[in-house]
């Protein structure tokens, strides 16, 4: 039932789009940078959901554009700022959040969902900004972006070894290590870097592992998410001080990378991820 509803909000949210937007709402870190980096902050009415600090070289841009909430802004916010456009996580159009697509759009509100969000396809990404510069009328933009990318995706598969490394990548949790999973974007910088995620079995971006297959499959190297509250240093901390893997060699030989939240969310960020994390693997320079 559930994927079902998510088909259908990607079919009523990936309509023909006639003008341009002229004043959008982004409600997530990704879908903000792409309509940045393509040029159309001047057509951004509000951003919203940021995980990560915004990128340097986009900084100025953003700081230009109202910021109207740090996670979903009330639908009175949202509605101030006369949007005839959203785009972000799908939970946007959830009923206690933005209101669903058919109440979007009949307040004036096109809707579009990036289809890289239910994809493990690096393709997908470089769809999805070229998508964003057809909406936007910023073609030629996006598609200097996605031959940039692609190029150096190129350069980074020239140089990795054959081999992978085993890594473990760690969002949280306790009782149960909360983990990226192999149904998303985030597994696949892991392999492009030239990773193993041990949890490339779960289907979704992500969930829920287990301790016990950490202890089974002994990986090389723990990538920590980093976003939220609960910092890098404090799951550093709880892995090498009280978690059921502090005896395992990454752990003893602090064998930990970072990676930030928005660098593995579908979108500009995820070519240079797969570079930082080549080297963090393999030692590579690209």
């Amino acid at each position: 039932m559930f994927k079902r509803l998510l088909l259908f909000l990607v079919i009523l949210s990936n309509i023909s789009f006639g003008k341009a937007p002229q004043r959008a709402v982004s409600a997530s870190q990704f879908t903000t940078e792409i309509l940045l980096a393509i040029g159309a902050e001047e057509q951004v009415a509000g951003t919203a959901f940021m995980d990560n600090e915004i990128l340097p070289e986009l900084k100025e841009k953003y700081e230009k554009i109202p910021v109207l909430s740090s996670k979903y802004p009330s639908k009175e916010v949202f509605y101030s700022v006369n949007p005839d456009f959203v785009t972000g996580w799908k939970s946007l159009s959830m009923p206690n959040n933005l209101g669903s697509v058919e109440e979007l759009n009949g307040n004036g509100v096109e809707v579009f969902f990036m289809k890289s969000l239910e994809s493990n396809n690096i393709d997908d990404v470089f769809d999805d900004i070229l998508e964003f510069g057809r909406i936007f009328d910023k073609k030629n933009n996006a598609q200097k972006i996605v031959a940039s990318m692609k190029s150096e995706l190129e350069q980074i598969k020239e140089k990795l070894p054959k081999e992978k490394v085993m890594v473990l990548p760690y969002d949280g949790g306790e009782s149960a290590p909360f983990v990226v999973g192999g149904g998303g974007i985030g597994n696949t910088i892991i392999e492009l870097a030239g990773g193993e995620n041990i949890f490339k079995d779960i289907r979704g971006s992500f969930g829920n592992g287990t301790w016990e297959k950490v202890l089974m499959a002994d990986p090389e190297i723990i990538l920590i998410i980093d976003y939220g509250d609960n910092t890098v240093d404090k799951k550093i901390e709880y892995l090498k001080e009280k978690s059921p893997i502090k005896d395992i060699d990454a752990v003893k030989n602090e064998r930990f990378a970072v990676i930030r939240l928005g660098d593995i969310s579908a979108g500009i960020r995820n070519v240079n991820a797969v570079k930082r994390l080549a080297k963090e693997f393999h030692n590579v320079e690209i």
